[in-house]
């Protein structure tokens, strides 16, 4: 059984990002919020901030403009009205 997630990343132009991480941080509203396998299912709103994605040894950083975050069954998805850089 796989330790890892989904994470996908969205803008109403295109996807920006599908691949696998350890970690995922989210930049929500009220605050970070970390997620890793087994999460339990949510949904929850973005503030604009820094979105990481941590594999082994390595940290993806992404900035993001808001959106919604859902997370179901190890996968991770982020509806983004934009990225940034």
């Amino acid at each position: 059984m796989s330790k890892s997630l989904q994470c996908v990343i969205v803008t109403p132009e295109r996807a920006i990002l599908d691949e696998k991480a350890d970690f995922i941080v989210l930049p929500m509203v009220d605050g970070e919020l970390g997620v890793q396998h087994g999460r339990a299912a949510l949904i929850g709103r973005l503030g604009k901030g820094e979105l990481r994605l941590k594999s082994g040894n390595e940290t993806k950083k992404i900035i993001i403009d808001g959106g919604f975050a859902q997370v179901r069954s190890d996968v991770v998805t982020v509806l983004t009205t934009r990225v940034i850089g």
